[in-house]
């Protein structure tokens, strides 16, 4: 008998097969999302920096001044392009339902460098481990090992997938370019899932070519995306617990 994995996996090869009916990309996600990052971003990259310059009471448009703030910035834009990229979807709609890719934007140049100090480190590292002897292997040797593990450091595509069926409920976050998906009940090809659009335009886009498909499913317009957890759906769901 055919277990529950090799359905899922028997249908998500079908998915993918399945004929795609309409595309669209998305870069970034909500701007809700871009704000909080870039707040969390420059927070964490002044930090530092404004401490110092505050407690040292280093005087304004000194060199000192320029250094703090250059590492400020600097600090700003690895934590927001590094830590937190911008995300790349690519999204197709099918008969069975969404699979897409993602992809974070980090410049090849950040590979490129993030690699380069990994070479360095085992370098330093072997040099250290041949001056101070076995002993240094023990910080020297892991070191070293987190070293290999980044020079190979690059771009990744993840693949995911939301299957649809007539039992759908699309939440549409209103002024925003987010549809989340969800469905009742807890089988074993349950879904739940958000999915990201560029302009309200092609929401507008995607929810006709969603109705199109599955004429049964029900969209719901709500102001914010935890709105959808006041819908009768997941209030089923708590009463079936």
């Amino acid at each position: 008998m055919m277990g529950s994995k090799e359905k899922i996996d028997q249908l998500k090869e079908l998915l993918y097969q399945a004929k795609i009916i309409y595309s669209w990309e998305d870069i970034g996600g909500s701007l809700k999302d871009k704000l909080v990052v870039w707040g969390v971003a420059t927070f964490i990259g002044w930090l530092l920096p404004l401490f110092l310059i505050c407690v040292e009471s280093i005087p304004l448009w000194s060199n000192e001044f320029w250094f703090f703030t250059g590492c400020a910035i600097a600090g700003m834009l690895v934590v927001r392009y590094l830590f937190f990229p911008d995300k790349h979807r690519c999204y197709h709609l099918t008969p069975m339902g969404i699979h897409y890719t993602e992809q974070d934007m980090i410049p090849e140049v950040a590979y490129k460098i993030a690699r380069g100090f990994a070479w360095v480190g085992i370098v330093v590292c072997i040099i250290v481990a041949f001056m101070l002897g076995p002993l240094a292997f023990v910080g020297a040797g892991a070191f070293a090992l987190m070293s290999f593990g980044m020079t190979n450091f690059q771009s990744t595509v993840d693949k995911s997938y939301i299957f649809i069926d007539e039992r759908s409920v699309a939440f549409n976050v209103m002024h925003d370019g987010v549809v989340s998906l969800s469905v009742p009940g807890k089988g074993g090809f349950e879904y739940v899932g958000d999915i990201y659009t560029p302009t309200l335009e092609k929401k507008a886009e995607l929810l006709t070519h969603l109705i199109s498909c599955f004429p049964e499913m029900d969209v719901v317009k709500i102001k914010r995306l935890n709105d959808k957890y006041k819908h009768p759906i997941y209030q089923q769901d708590e009463v079936a617990e």
